[in-house]
This record gives structure tokens, sequence and C-alpha cells, in this order.
């Protein structure tokens, strides 16, 4: 079974406390689970029994953090031994100047919670010296320490001594006869730079390939390492890193000023020790052996010239002697007869360093195709040859072959070319039938005889079949399998392919144990709730779990591996858990023209009593809002099906016609009827103060909730719809119903492109107050109009809403975003429109957009509405 893999967020503190050192944690029976350290938290002792420690065993070898486990009988008890890696607790290192940890420890792929598979320090200290040689420190030294405790433990302090940053100085070609300050320049070492020893080692291939280029064809280059001084002088290169010929490129001296401020702000040491006749060179040394410097000449050449001929030849990867000669000689040869010279005569000679070919092309023949002359060129008779197949193919002929026939008439002077094709008949599949009874097989089916019959094509055949093993194991039928009969028909010119399927499900697996490990704070309870777990085993009940366990928003890292049981026909779980920071915060900050600049802060403890329930403290401040809030949720609630929401808030907000201060409670309950779709009550109790007045008011009601995303954390397609009711009590006067409807869609239509589209609408019945009217106009709803400019001055009982949006995108990051929308308060007979488009760049932070808004009326170009925002808005 392939293993769910899902990795969130970054990483996380493992407690990791089981257990005593070399004592059994489990024992049930007459089997026992011995470790050299504590494993982290599991029920591991829940399921372990003489029937399945096999199973276990298997699993237990699947742990990252395991490195070996053993199975003896002992007395008629069976012992399991596990042998733990050490677990990294906590990296120090003192000395890193150059090089921030992170990035030491990113390099040497040490975090807290990895197992310490490699616990040699001299490994450690080797990758740290290659990451600091790579910055220049080439005399750079490191000292590891580890130490493990008796719970598998594991702190690594690193001390490092950096020493100097090297710069460049120039390459040292040792037995080379030509001048150093050309090399440098062909192999780009610019004096100056930062010395990096790999890169500069690499320059070998770059130093072989200048002297076959120049003619050294029996040449060879080694590099000897890095030569090190120390400088005796000022050494100005290092603020403008540049190479001899500069002056004649001045474009090059702006990068070379940039290279400058590099070395100066990455190795402020570094580079004024050098400019203070201090610091460190370093000169790459090369050892060359030259040869003889060969020339060739070709003579007698006008249809190819001097460097296609030199290409054909291969004489300058080849080098040069008797039997190489030879080789180019047939190689020009074969060049020319490919292109018609059919009578070319081709000699050369040898004279120590200087080689010439003679050639004498002759006339070249000419092709005669159907009667008709072309240029002869066998280049080209293959590809007319290779497309003259393609189209066979694609009208049905699939087993079309062909060839290339050439007669040569040298009393005509012509090359008679034909193409010989076999076309064969046309290879038609016509049908594929399934002879069961399962429904879902058989809509696979009905899916693939949509497009037929077809032009036979193998792949239609290879993805069918992926389709049902694919369909067999997620659903339970691992032993699966199905037999083929293929039936062929012929008539003059096609070939019929008919195939018959038969499914052959066998035994459908059950569902088995759930191990849980690393959870060392949910406890076990919780856990269950989060997992959906069927009688017969489903990838879909496996997604699902998935699903809740990420959007529990307690961990930070969930997988899930499935092992096969195949004596009982069951499947068995393991869901290893990295459990989320318990304290978290979260720190907003965005502007959009509306409201100003947007600040949004977050404090929370998540898990709380071992169970979902997470509590936040927030705190929310805008141009026209300022909102306090402590919220208690919980997304299973005893049970995979409940979920709950609460908050107590105190909130004011500035409207157009008036200001609200509320203070109060909310609860909504939601039951899930399905992984999707939530149905539950709604109640909250709040006092609103606006226009000098007070009230009390009191709702209790329903929602019906569907929120869908096909990706949980980059989604493409998103599906929102909410629809509740509710019934509002206040005061003598105060008492009315809300009926609201909201739906979002985002779809993708294209590569990058996105349509979304949002629908609204609400109505009231009763007394209502005006904070529960409505009104529509600004940022969020109505752009071309002010902001609840719609429904002045005392808002209206209903309304309408829908946008409609599609994101056009640009060289990346850039983003333009044509939108139109429309709505209403009041009767439908008053409805506005307003439409435009915005522009936007995504950065860290979030979007930056500017829309262009223009209400739907007559003179709209001189009301238009400007919008700046950044940051997400909703």
């Amino acid at each position: 079974m392939n293993a769910l893999l899902t990795t969130l967020l970054g990483g996380v503190k493992a407690n990791l406390l089981f257990c005593f050192l070399l004592l059994p944690f489990v024992s049930l029976s007459k089997v026992l689970l011995i470790s050299n350290y504590p494993l982290p938290k599991n029920n591991f002792e829940d399921v372990l029994n003489e029937e399945n420690y096999s199973k276990i065993v298997e699993v237990l070898k699947s742990l990252d953090e395991v490195k070996d486990v053993s199975v003896e009988e002992r007395n008629g008890d069976v012992i399991i031994r596990v042998e733990r890696y050490p677990i990294l607790k906590e990296v120090k290192i003192k000395g890193n100047r150059a090089i921030w940890k992170e990035e030491i420890l990113s390099y040497l792929t040490l975090y807290e919670g990895v197992a310490l598979r490699e616990t040699d320090v001299q490994v450690i200290e080797n990758k740290l010296k290659e990451l600091y040689r790579e910055r220049g420190f080439l005399e750079m030294q490191a000292n590891v320490k580890l130490d493990i405790d008796e719970f598998g433990f594991a702190r690594i302090y690193i001390n490092i001594k950096e020493g100097d940053v090297f710069f460049l100085g120039g390459g040292i070609y040792k037995g080379s006869s030509l001048d150093a300050v050309f090399l440098d320049e062909k192999l780009g070492l610019i004096k100056g730079k930062v010395a990096k020893e790999e890169e500069l080692s690499k320059k070998i291939f770059d130093l072989q390939e200048v002297y076959l280029n120049l003619g050294f064809w029996d040449s060879y280059v080694y590099y000897d390492g890095l030569q090190r001084v120390s400088m005796d002088k000022p050494f100005l290169n290092v603020l403008m890193p540049t190479d001899p010929k500069v002056k004649n490129r001045p474009l090059s001296i702006m990068g070379a000023l940039a290279e400058g401020l590099k070395n100066l702000f990455s190795h402020p040491i570094g580079t004024l020790k050098a400019l203070a006749g201090k610091g460190k060179l370093a000169y790459p040394v090369f050892s060359v052996f030259e040869g003889k410097r060969y020339e060739v000449y070709f003579e007698g050449n006008q249809f190819f010239n001097q460097e296609e001929l030199l290409k054909i030849s291969q004489l300058r990867e080849m080098g040069v002697d008797l039997f190489s000669l030879e080789e180019a000689k047939e190689r020009l040869i074969k060049a020319y007869l490919s292109k018609g010279f059919f009578d070319v005569e081709i000699s050369y000679s040898l004279e120590d360093e200087r080689i010439d070919f003679y050639i004498k092309e002759n006339r070249r023949y000419p092709a005669v195709i159907n009667g008709k002359y072309t240029d002869y060129d066998e280049e080209l008779f293959e590809k007319r040859l290779e497309d003259i197949l393609t189209d066979l193919k694609k009208q049905g002929y699939t087993l079309a072959e062909g060839n290339i026939k050439k007669t040569l008439d040298k009393e005509r002077g012509i090359a008679v070319v034909s193409f010989e094709i076999s076309k064969g008949k046309k290879q038609i599949l016509k049908s594929i039938s399934y002879s069961g009874d399962d429904k879902e097989i058989k809509k696979i089916f009905q899916e693939i005889n949509r497009k037929l019959p077809a032009i036979y094509d193998s792949s239609i055949i290879e993805q069918l079949n992926v389709k049902i093993s694919k369909y067999l194991e997620d659903n339970g039928y691992m032993e699966g399998t199905f037999d083929v009969n293929v039936i062929l028909e012929e008539d003059e010119d096609k070939t019929f392919y008919s195939y018959s399927y038969e499914v052959i499900k066998g035994p459908r697996y059950l569902f088995g144990s759930d191990l849980y490990y690393g959870a060392n704070i949910t406890n076990k309870k919780e856990l269950s709730y989060m997992t959906v777990k069927e009688d017969f085993y489903t990838k879909g009940a496996l997604d699902e779990t998935l699903y809740n366990f990420i959007t529990s928003n307690s961990f930070v890292g969930v997988r899930i591996d499935t092992f096969l049981d195949k004596d009982k026909k069951q499947v068995h779980r393991l869901i290893r858990l990295q459990e989320d920071r318990r304290g978290f915060y979260d720190f907003g900050l965005g502007y959009n023209t509306q409201e100003g600049m947007v600040l949004d802060l977050t404090v929370g403890l998540k898990n709380l009593f071992g169970v979902g329930l997470t509590a936040t403290a927030n705190y929310k401040l805008t141009g026209k809002r300022e909102t306090y809030s402590l919220n208690f949720e919980d997304p299973f609630l005893f049970t995979r099906r409940l979920w709950f929401k609460s908050s107590i808030s105190k909130d004011y907000q500035e409207h157009k016609s008036y200001n609200l201060n509320s203070e109060g409670f909310a609860l909504s309950l939601g039951y899930r009827i399905t992984r999707w779709i939530s149905i539950g009550p709604i109640f909250s109790v709040a006092n609103n103060s606006f226009l000098g007045t007070s009230l009390w008011v009191s709702k209790y009601g329903l929602f019906l909730l569907r929120e869908y995303k096909d990706d949980i954390f980059n989604p493409k397609r998103i599906h929102y719809n909410n629809l509740s009711f509710l019934r509002a009590y206040g005061g003598d006067n105060v008492n009315y119903t809300k009926l609201e409807l909201s739906t979002f869609y985002l779809i993708p239509i294209g590569s990058n492109l996105n349509l979304s589209f949002k629908v609204s609408g609400g109505t009231t019945q009763g007394q209502v107050p005006i904070f529960d009217r409505y009104f529509l106009g600004g940022f969020k709803d109505l752009r071309g109009y002010s902001f609840e400019e719609i429904g002045q001055p005392n808002g209206s009982r209903s309304f309408v809403f829908g946008r409609l949006e599609l994101e056009l995108p640009l060289k990346d990051p850039f983003v333009v975003v044509p939108f139109y929308d429309v709505g209403g308060v009041g009767t439908l007979s008053d409805i506005k429109h307003s439409f435009g488009f915005g522009a936007g760049v995504r950065t860290p932070i979030g979007p930056v957009r500017v829309d262009l808004a223009f209400p739907g009326e007559r003179n709209f170009l001189k009301k238009f509405k400007i919008y700046l925002s950044v940051g997400y808005v909703y």
C-alpha cells in the first residue's frame, strides 16, 4: 500500500516520555517489547498480542527513528527488541558570525525531533567545513560534541572558529604556454571575489575546453588544489572585483561594484583586512600538459564550411593519430554522401602540427521523387518519412511502417528516391465490455465507451487497467484482479478490437488495528474521534481521517501508513503524529481604502485538557472598527460528528448613519452530515448601544453549511454555501426573524486562470433594529458606490448581491482582475450595478491590489471609485 504523507507548517518540540531504559513497556500475554530508548507515546500496548506481534514488528521497522528490530523466543515468551536512534533535542552553536544558525542546521539537516541517524561527530565536522569552504573560509575549524542521555535525547554542541575569508587572486597554470590573464578571463576567475573551493575545482572542465578549442587536442589538465597566501599589500579588488578587460566593457563596472558591496556587507571584517593588506588570497592551481597545438585546414570545400567540417571530423574529441585521421576522413565522406555528393574524393596529410584535408566535392546529384527534382538530403528524407508515418497513424494505421529506397543513376547523374510504405489496416478500438454487476466499475467502463469506437490507442487500455486496479485497491479488494479477452474482427481495410473484462474482486479487506504514534498530549479518545473507521477498508476513509487530523489544528505533521494482513484479510493503519506547539500567536497588518490600516493580533492555547479545545484572544483594529474577543472552539466535540464555536466579544463599529457598541456571547454547534456539510443551532445574546439607546437582543436559529476545498493547503477549487435562519427577541417592541443565504465559488478554468463568484441575499420580518438592517456599497460589495450608500438612511429589510471576478495572470507575480457587482436593497426594482478591474501583485504579506470601480449609471466615468488594499480582504 502506498503511504499517505502530508507534512504541515514548521517544526515541533516533541516531548517523548515513555517507560524506562531497557525495561519492557508493553507486556501482553507472552509478548514483551523492549527498547534501548523509550519510544514516543503510542497505543501499541492496547493491541499487541501473540497473534499480531509479527505485524507490529513490521510497523516498528517502518518508523524513521527505529534502527533495527529483532524477535526471539525465550522460555515460551516472544521478545521484541527495538534499537531506536537518538532523538535530537537541542543544537547549540558558537562562533558562527558569517552564517546564521538556521542555515547551518538546514545544511546539516538537523532539527528538533529528528532521528539522529549519524552520530559520528567527524562526519558533522566535515560537512561544516564543506559549508564554510563554499563561503571562502578555507581555514575554518569546527569542534562537535554529542551528548545522548538515558532517555535517548541527543544534544549537539558545535564550536566554530571561522578564520579569515579568502579572496580569489587569479589562477596558477603550471606547464601552460598561454597567458594567465587570458586563461583567467576564459575561466571567469575574477580577482577579488570570494574563493569558493568546490566552484573553483570545477573550472578544470572549462580549462580543458579552452585548450581543445585552441587546437591542443592531445592536452589534458589536472586540478592541484588551492594555494593559500597572506597579503603583503592592500588588495583593492575586493571593493570592485573585475577582470583585466573591464575598461572595455563599462557596463561591467556596475556588476563589479555590486559584487564589492556584497563582499563588504557579507564579510566586513575580511574585506577591511584585505584593504589594509592583512587579508588572505587563494589561487586555484592547475597542471597542464599541452601537447601539440594542431591546425586543421580544409581545401576545396564549398558546401560545408570550416567549422562544420571540423565538427563532423570529431578530431577535437578523439585527438590526432593515424586511426583518428582515417575515422575523420570516413565521417567527412559519409557527410558528403548524405547530401548527394556521390563522387566526392577526400584525402589528407599530416606534417608536424598541421593537418590538411583535400576535398574534391564534384557534382551534387539531385534527387528525383515521383518525377520531381529536388536537392538530395538524407536528413530531410528521414523527416519526410517520419511525417508520412505520423499522418497515417493519426488516420488509424497505427501499424504503418516505411523505409527510404535510393537508386543511384551515375550515367544520368541523379538519385531516384522513393518511400516504400506499408500501411497495414486501420486499427479500430470498437468496444470494451464488463460482465460484472458492480455499479461503480460499470461507470468506469461507461466513461471509456463514450469515446468509442476510436483509433486504437494502447494508452486507453492502460488507463482503464489503472482505474480498475485503483478502484479495487481503494475499496479494499487487495487481491482483486481482472481477466481480459480480446476479439479481433477484420474487413478489407480495418481491424476491429473488442475487449471483454471479467473483474475478480476477491475478498474485501476489513479495517484492522489503528496504531497512534507520537501524540504525547492528545488523549486516545480524542484521536479516535478524528479517525474514520468503517467495517471495510476504503481510501475515502483514509483521506477523511487525514483531513480530520489536519483540520483539527492540533498537529503540524500527520502521516498515515497502511499494512496488509493477508491472513486475516485486514488493513492496519499506523498514524504518526507531530503535535503543534500548544501556545501560538499571530500578527496581521494590512490596509484598504475603506477602513484604513488593519491591525489583527491573536494569541492562543491549543489542545486544552488533551482534547481539541482551542482558546484564542483576538484584538482587531481598523479605521471603522475595534473588536476584543475571547474564542473557544473544538472541531471534534466528543465525537467525529460534532463541533462547536463560541466567543465572548466587545465590538465597536462606525457606520454611515449610526455607530454601534455591542458586547455579548455567541455559540454555534455543528453536526457533520457528511465530510463537507454541517447543520446545527446558533445562539447569541448581546447588549447593543446605538443612536442614544441600548437594547439587549437574544437570537436563536439554525444553519446549514457546506465548505469544500479540493486541497487543504493550496486549494484551487473552493465551494462555500451557508443558509441560516434566526429568531430574535429584545425588549417589548423587538421581535423579528432573519433568513440569509451566502454562496462563494472559486473555480479554475485554465492554467493560472481562476473564476470566482459570490451570491448572497437576506430578508427580515418584524421590528428590526437598524444594526440588523441591510446596506450595500463600498469595498466589500458594490464597489462603484460609497460605503453603505445603498439603503440610506435607515437600511432595508432585504437585500441581494452578486459578484463575478476573473483573475488573469500577467508576468508573475502580477495579476489583473476584471469584476462585475450587482445588488440592491429593498425592492428588486432598484438593482444597482458596478464594474471595473483590479490590478495587483502577490507579495509575502498578501496581495497588494488597486481596484478601479464605476457605478452602472450615466456619466459613470466621472463617478469612479479607487480602492487600495494590502493583504487579504473578505
